[in-house]
């Protein structure tokens, strides 16, 4: 197909034939592939991830596990990989290496508010027996603070009226579990950074049906429905306008669906499914009977010092990871809170060397061949702070330790809901629909005191345990002092 405002061959299936030797092609016959997978959740980390094992999967030989992937939100992924017969490309890069290959394990990829019927089929088909899921954490309306329903979610409150036309990630899936035999078993495998998420999600389940639809309840709990935990790991930055260029340079073809990924990918997943799976350990996944010490070094190690970055480099008005850390004041502050301040309030598994992983992460932070926004790291940081930060930042204060990077970059994020604003007057996006509540009482504050007091006590991030007035008396001094010095004052405290 020729895109007729380009005049440049789009990727599909009669076009891949022109693609370059060196890229990797399907090993399998795709109209032989049959769905046994349906994921929710089709953006890039999951074109990147999930369905890159399930697509070494599908080369083994085991055609039982196509994807019918769903949006719930926008059509226009949905859309994209319709016209490239479900097609796309994955180059991973770090520094002037890179290996590409067309993956097809997508057979189908639906927009929910427009193939509901479609997409509730799927979850009842019994010759589907897992479903996968990349939401983000906001996608299961979930307050992070507490991990209760957050009934002030527009989606989730019109499920629980009308829960026969879902428009949630909660309300979608139970209404397709409705429709599915008891008698056949399935397999829900949430991947989003949320700590226990398998769990995590069935509570969250339970709590939507005993509100829209009982009948589901018994189902839950007997068996028949698995949410084994995982933990997810490969940096996978959203597509530009740029990325999709080079793409093309390097394709000699249009792929709109172009990924340019980290070439590290991880995948640990707990032993507890309630029916058939994929043999996603060929693919080099890690099944074990607990995830939980993995989910903790991620969230906190990987995610943390992520955060860390984002609010820091986009303060000094660094747009891509590598370039923050390319900054020696954000490196320097990064690597502390990593290594002195998150790692120590990690359970290492046996035999795990985490100090390497450290090393690995920062190695995978510094690729210049990925520009990994800093902006898109710090949207919704009302969701990712209160679970990548501040368990534990609790942890060090009951212990009597001090954390004094890990403050600084809480008073950094603070700092940008309430100017809005880089050290360079550069104006900051906060892409967080979650914020406006606590932005609100920030900027309502008529002291940096006071603000720091409203922060803490705004129970949806930071919970309804107490922090001590110690806490709050520190944000508000690293809060003056990015008013009046910027990072560079910040920092410069606790530099080596």
């Amino acid at each position: 197909m020729v895109d007729a405002e380009t005049n440049v061959t789009r990727l599909t299936n009669s076009s891949a034939a022109r693609l370059p030797a060196s890229v990797r092609r399907p090993a399998y016959d795709r109209a032989a592939v049959r769905p046994g997978i349906v994921h929710l959740g089709l953006g890039a980390f999951h074109r990147a991830h999930q369905a890159l094992y399930t697509e070494q999967v599908l080369a083994g030989g085991d055609l039982r596990w196509g994807i019918v992937g769903v949006h719930l939100r926008g059509r226009r992924l949905a859309d994209a990989l319709a016209a490239q017969d479900h097609l796309y490309t994955i180059t991973e890069q770090h520094a002037e290496q890179s290996d590409s290959r067309l993956v097809g394990a997508i057979q189908a990829a639906l927009f929910a508010p427009e193939a509901l019927e479609k997409v509730l089929g799927a979850i009842a088909d019994p010759q589907v027996h897992v479903v996968t899921s990349t939401v983000t954490e906001k996608g299961y309306s979930l307050l992070p603070a507490t991990g209760e329903l957050d009934l002030s979610d527009a989606d989730l409150a019109h499920d629980l009226q009308q829960p026969q036309a879902p428009r949630s990630t909660l309300g979608v899936l139970a209404a397709g579990l409705l429709r599915r035999d008891p008698g056949a078993p399935l397999t829900v495998v949430c991947c989003d950074n949320m700590a226990a998420n398998g769990p995590t999600l069935r509570r969250l389940l339970g709590a939507y049906a005993e509100r829209a639809c009982p009948a589901l309840l018994p189902r839950l709990s007997d068996g028949s429905i698995a949410f084994p935990s995982t933990m997810v790991d490969r940096i996978v930055p959203a597509a530009t306008e740029a990325s999709l260029a080079a793409a093309e340079a390097r394709l000699g073809l249009r792929d709109e669906l172009a990924i340019a990924c980290e070439p590290f990918t991880q995948w640990v997943i707990e032993n507890a499914f309630a029916g058939p799976r994929p043999a996603w350990e060929q693919a080099g996944a890690l099944f074990t009977s607990d995830v939980r010490p993995f989910q903790e070094m991620k969230l906190r190690l990987l995610n943390g010092s992520h955060s860390a970055i984002a609010y820091l480099g986009q303060l000094r008005g660094r747009e891509t990871v590598a370039g923050a850390m390319a900054d020696p004041v954000i490196r320097h502050a990064v690597r502390a809170i990593l290594f002195d301040e998150l790692l120590p309030t990690v359970a290492v598994p046996a035999g795990f060397d985490v100090r390497a992983y450290g090393e690995q992460l920062i190695h995978r932070f510094d690729n210049p061949a990925l520009a990994h926004r800093t902006a898109q790291i710090a949207m919704d940081g009302t969701q990712k702070v209160a679970v990548r930060w501040l368990p534990a930042l609790r942890e060090r204060l009951a212990q009597g330790r001090p954390a004094p990077r890990l403050e600084r970059a809480l008073a950094a994020w603070l700092h940008t809901l309430r100017q809005a604003q880089g050290d360079a007057g550069q104006p900051l996006a906060l892409g967080d629909p979650g914020a406006p509540p606590l932005v609100a009482l920030l900027r309502a504050a008529a002291s940096t005191r006071a603000a720091a007091d409203a922060a803490l006590g705004y129970a949806p991030v930071f919970g309804t345990a107490p922090w001590p007035a110690c806490l709050a008396a520190r944000l508000a001094a690293h809060l003056d002092t990015l008013a009046a010095q910027g990072t560079d004052g910040l920092l410069a405290s606790v530099a080596a």
